[in-house]
This record gives structure tokens, C-alpha cells and sequence, in this order.
């Protein structure tokens, strides 16, 4: 069935509240629904690991780190997502009527890249987020090995940087924070 919902533009609310009476997650970009997948081992383990630094690297400042149960509005034309980790600073905003569970403003989107999505979260996910207002980088992380590619604001552009290798630590400087790639991808079976 979502495979079918995917052939057809549907409208922001009327996705919306489908999505609500839905068993599963899906994510609504340019209009498409998508379905959301299930993880791997090393997809939940690299997730799992990436918020157990951010909560631990950002626990004095004023931010609040998710799971990719928080939906993100990207857009107001019809692109909603659930990135596998948010970092939200300040006041977090949510989508009016909502019940705090779409996220308006957030700082930090991560997607763990798996096969069945590498290209929309590489592409369509890409171009997208680096519209958000509010947004201070994007990180893809790599499943198979350690690697993290982001896309770091700096005062107005956009700053593309990779971290490769167990001794590499990926350094959002804007947040103040360090993720050690060794860490990220302990027990995950990487070189």
C-alpha cells in the first residue's frame, strides 16, 4: 500500500492525519509518502550511540536531543521527516496543533544512511534541510564504515567535511561537541 501512496501527490493535512492512524511511520517529501523501514543492527547501534554522545556532549547546554520518533517539518509545501537523531537548542518549536510531536526549528539532523535510503537522504533529504532557517549542519553517517559526511553552517554558506577512520572525531563546532568515530561505531564490525 505505500508503495502505491508513493505514485501520488497528497495534500500536508490530509498526510497528516492519515499518518496519525497509521501502525507504521512514513515520511512525506515533496509531496511523496514514503515508508519508513526498519533498521538494521548496525543502523540501531550507530543511532544508539550517536544520541548517547550528543545527550552526554550537550547535557550543559540548552539542548535537547530525539530519536527518530520526533517528526521534522521541512518545508510548509509538504516535506515532513524523521531523521534518526535531532538536536534542537533553545526554545523548541512545534507545528501548531500538532501535540509537540512535529518539530519546527530544529539545529542538528543526522540520517544513519542505509541502501533503501542513501539517495533520497543524500538528494531530496539534502537539498531540503539546508533550507531550514534554524539548521546548523547535517551529518550522514555511513553503516559499513567510518565514515561521517556533513554539512556545517558557517556564518551564511554551507561548508561540506568528512571524517574517515576509527581515530577521526567528527567536530560540530557550532554545539561545542565531539563525536568520536570509535565510539560511534563500536561493536558495529567496522574497520
Amino acid at each position: 500500500m505505500a508503495e502505491q501512496l508513493a505514485e501520488y501527490l497528497v495534500g500536508v493535512e490530509d498526510f497528516l492525519q492519515w499518518e496519525s492512524a497509521q501502525e507504521f511511520k512514513y515520511e512525506l517529501i515533496d509531496n511523496r509518502v514514503y515508508p519508513m523501514t526498519g533498521a538494521s543492527r548496525p543502523h540501531n547501534l550507530i543511532t544508539a550511540r550517536l544520541i548517547a554522545l550528543l545527550i552526554n556532549s550537550l547535557h550543559s547546554r540548552d539542548c535537547e536531543v530525539y530519536p527518530s520518533d520526533m517528526r521534522v517539518q521541512v518545508d510548509d509545501a509538504g516535506t515532513y521527516t524523521y531523521p534518526d537523531a535531532v538536536v534542537v537548542c533553545g526554545e523548541p518549536r512545534f507545528r501548531p496543533y500538532a501535540m509537540q510531536d512535529t518539530l519546527l526549528n530544529p539545529a542538528l539532523l543526522i540520517e544513519v544512511l542505509s541502501p533503501s535510503t542513501e539517495l533520497v537522504d543524500r538528494n531530496q533529504k539534502r537539498r531540503q534541510y539546508l533550507q531550514i532557517p534554524s539548521l546548523i549542519g547535517y551529518l550522514l553517517v555511513a553503516q559499513n564504515k567510518p565514515l561521517i559526511q556533513a554539512h556545517l553552517r558557517v556564518d551564511s554558506d554551507w561548508r561540506y567535511q568528512t571524517w574517515q577512520g576509527l581515530d577521526s572525531t567528527a567536530v560540530i563546532e557550532a554545539l561545542d561537541c565531539e563525536l568520536p568515530l570509535r565510539e560511534i561505531y563500536r561493536k558495529v564490525g567496522v574497520e
